[in-house]
């Protein structure tokens, strides 16, 4: 009897030769079989298509293989978007692991409820530790999702989901919800184009708190812990990506505009921590302020969640209001440019020290 897989097991590889049997691994131990598999090569300079090639001779109904020129992150969904011919995928990074139930869970409860997005909770697992925590996979600080309950779009409850940590573990897409999405080549941060973007074209979505996939969170190259000019400025260009094709769709939640300006915040506040020339700090300000002029005309949709979400204290509040105004936000920009570059060159003496 011949089983048509209904998900497809999405893996972009590079450089993980060390990691990779054990994800790989993980997809042989799931308790459903409804699935195949997609390696994807991006050009790896290591050992990795030998590993893959070992999987595809032993499990050939299970494991595919694609090899091409390196290109990122980006260029692998777009291709595997663009590919897929299952309902459903899911995306595993090739130094992470799927629980046993992953994909049953997963499966299950999307065509239960007929969800665009179904989402699992995680854990973190670490480099030679055996340690493992367990997340929800969203801010619990701000809201609560209820466990096995579809969300649907255009409804209050819907933009609790926009806390959600965008990054891939334990996602199961429909197809369709991904096929208008154009994802860029040669940056990382990618998945957040496709959480967002997706978010804002689902029309039903469901979350369970049962933790299906396991995240290694301090592999050394991990985009987490990348603190350099090239990381950064991709990860602001990614972001611009998504304003750019969010504003080609209609019913846009307007939390969805305050999830990107705290976006904005996030990437402002890892200047501090950047690896890079002075040159190359002043460049990654501009950019970031072009992302802010991009935000600006949705100041309206904003305030409201910045009032209601924002910790912040008092001068930060103030000067974030200006910010998203019209009125002020050049000069207050100048002049937030000018206190972090000199924290730049206090962190980069004291590194030099």
């Amino acid at each position: 009897m011949i089983v048509v897989a209904k998900v497809t097991i999405v893996v972009p590889i590079y450089n993980v030769e060390k990691y990779l049997k054990d994800c790989f691994e993980s997809f042989l131990k799931q308790t459903s079989h409804d699935f195949v598999v997609l390696a994807i090569n991006d050009g790896s300079p290591d050992n990795s298509q030998v590993i893959i090639d070992e999987y595809v001779q032993k499990f050939p109904e299970i494991f595919h293989c694609i090899k091409k020129e390196n290109g990122g992150y980006g260029s692998v969904l777009q291709l595997a978007v663009n590919t897929i011919d299952t309902p459903y995928f899911l995306i595993c990074d090739p130094d992470d692991t799927l629980e046993p139930d992953a994909v049953r869970v997963l499966l299950d409860l999307a065509e239960v409820s007929d969800a665009d997005i179904t989402i699992g909770a995680k854990s973190y697992v670490y480099v030679n530790s055996t340690d493992k925590d367990y997340t929800y996979a969203y801010n619990r600080e701000f809201v609560t999702l209820l466990t096995n309950t579809v969300y649907h779009h255009g409804t209050a409850a819907y933009n609790d989901l926009f806390f959600i940590d965008p990054s891939p573990h334990a996602k199961l897409y429909k197809r369709e919800v991904a096929q208008n999405i154009s994802f860029p080549e040669k940056v990382g941060y990618t998945d957040n184009i496709l959480f967002y973007l997706s978010l804002l074209t689902a029309e039903k979505v469901i979350y369970t708190d049962i933790s299906l996939a396991n995240y290694l969170i301090d592999r050394p190259g991990n985009t987490m812990t990348d603190v350099s000019f090239k990381a950064l400025n991709g990860q602001i260009s990614v972001f611009k990506g998504v304003i750019n094709q969010a504003e080609r769709r209609t019913n846009i939640p307007p939390i969805f505009w305050y999830r990107m300006f705290e976006s904005f915040k996030y990437m402002l506040y890892q200047t501090r921590n950047l690896s890079c020339s002075e040159e190359e700090f002043m460049k990654i300000m501009d950019h970031l302020e072009t992302f802010l002029d991009r935000l600006k005309p949705y100041d309206k949709d904003i305030r409201p969640f910045y009032k209601k979400y924002s910790k912040n204290g008092f001068v930060e509040k103030t000067r974030d209001s200006i910010l998203m105004g019209k009125v002020g936000s050049k000069a207050v920009y100048q002049n937030l440019k000018k206190k972090m570059l000199k924290e730049f060159r206090e962190n980069q003496a004291k590194r030099n020290a």
